[in-house]
């Protein structure tokens, strides 16, 4: 983890789960992808990102999920910290936790119900 990550550790609203997860982005016109490297209900730590400054309004499209805008609240070379417009649903959160996060294995589908003949 980077030293700029580290001193925010005490200051933020929740834990964050790692995730090394390509996602597109959006900056003024340009559009791009970078690498989720982390993620909160409320933020995210994404690498990747050039000519950005404190404040700018970026739009994060993450997995299964409508467009999602978020401001820039921290830069550490081409690794910026984001804080999302509108924090994400509990239930989304948990879902992209189950699907993508390091450490957290995709939860299995489950069985399909047998067929029953009609009466």
């Amino acid at each position: 983890m980077d030293q700029t990550a580290d001193i925010f550790a005490g200051k933020r609203r929740a834990p964050r789960v790692g995730f090394e997860l390509p996602v597109r982005c959006k900056h003024g016109l340009t559009r791009f992808t970078a690498m989720l490297k982390d993620m909160t209900r409320f933020g995210a730590r994404i690498e990747g990102i050039d000519a950005t400054e404190v404040g700018e309004a970026i739009t994060l499209l993450l997995p299964g999920q409508a467009a999602r805008m978020a401001f820039v609240v921290w830069i550490n070379g081409k690794t910026s910290g984001l804080e999302f417009g509108d924090p994400l649903a509990p239930e989304m959160f948990d879902t992209l936790i189950g699907d993508y996060a390091i450490g957290h294995a995709p939860q299995p589908a489950p069985p399909p119900r047998p067929i029953r003949a009609a009466a």
